[in-house]
């Protein structure tokens, strides 16, 4: 026969055996009876039902709970300057100095004046009163004034009723409208100072009427030049500091003199220059206009009528001088 293997199966251990295996152990303390109800799950002592915390209950708290703390202020750092370093030590010979004394520039003693030494203390200066010096021209009119003189003419934008209809009545064939002639001041103006020795009174006026024409006529569009005596040499500085010697242009030119007037009495005699200044302007087309700040009986004879002149003058309105240009000068 042959030999058969026996193979040991032992039962399992269950929750009985664990029973009748406690059961059979012989206590004898209070200690030995806990751990025995232990091992069985049970407990002699019985613990209070846990709590759950208010927070659940109390919303508020319980968000507060939730938001991060604030942190403490921290405080600001402390600087510390950097330490400097230390001087080299001086040499301990001493270094001879070349330094010199010089003479005193003030005197040592002045004289003051005798009423620096008087009793009491000096009345304090009067402020002096400027007197308001009124201008040839007017505030009120000089605008007015200055734009009647230096306008000149050039086709508006209103249509020529009258030489339309002539137009059609004779039959003519209008290559365009016929429009009617409108003032304008968009070519400038040269205004030509006289700044000779018999205009002295009326320097201050001169400088007075550069400001005016630049308001009416515009600074930029405004050319300044000045003269002595004779009108064609007048020149002008330029930005770049060059000196521009005077030239006749397409535009209107306004003159201040008074003609070397001199005197109550009499007409002045008229230079030769000025008859040259007025074939110029003539021949390049430029109309002249003459500002007098004499009455007109003071005035010279022999300017012919090609020069508008005018009494530079309060008195002056622009209606007198409309009356002399018109609507404008005309210009090709």
């Amino acid at each position: 026969m042959g030999e058969f293997c026996s193979v040991d199966k032992r039962p399992e251990i269950h929750l009985g055996d664990l029973v009748e295996a406690l059961a059979s152990l012989d206590w004898k303390n209070e200690g030995q009876a806990q751990a025995i109800a232990a091992c069985l799950g049970f407990g002699l002592n019985p613990s209070l039902p846990t709590t759950p915390p208010s927070e659940i209950y109390d919303r508020q708290a319980y968000r507060q709970t939730l938001q991060p703390k604030p942190k403490p202020p921290s405080k600001p750092p402390v600087f510390i300057p950097p330490v400097s370093e230390p001087l080299p030590p001086l040499p301990v010979t001493s270094i001879a100095s070349y330094l010199q004394k010089s003479k005193t520039i003030a005197p040592a003693f002045t004289n003051k004046p005798d009423w620096l030494n008087a009793p009491g203390k000096p009345s304090p200066a009067k402020p002096e009163l400027s007197v308001a010096r009124h201008t040839l021209f007017p505030e009120r009119t000089h605008r007015h004034i200055l734009a009647a003189a230096l306008s000149t003419r050039r086709v508006g934008h209103e249509i020529d009723i009258s030489k339309l209809i002539a137009a059609i009545c004779h039959r003519e064939v209008l290559v365009q409208l016929p429009r009617r002639p409108e003032a304008s001041l968009e070519r400038g103006c040269d205004l030509l100072l006289d700044y000779s020795s018999s205009m002295v009174p009326f320097w201050e006026d001169l400088n007075g009427l550069i400001e005016q024409v630049g308001q009416v006529v515009g600074a930029a569009n405004t050319r300044v030049y000045s003269f002595d005596t004779e009108p064609t040499k007048a020149k002008c500085w330029t930005a770049e500091g060059d000196l521009q010697a005077w030239q006749v242009q397409k535009r209107p030119v306004l003159v201040a003199t008074d003609f070397g007037i001199t005197g109550l009495q009499g007409r002045a005699s008229l230079n030769p220059a000025w008859h040259q200044l007025i074939a110029l302007c003539y021949k390049a087309g430029s109309p002249v206009v003459i500002l007098i700040p004499w009455p007109e009986h003071r005035w010279p004879i022999g300017l012919g009528g090609y020069p508008k002149l005018a009494h530079w003058s309060p008195q002056t309105t622009a209606a007198m001088v409309k009356k002399q240009i018109g609507l404008g000068h005309w210009m090709s």
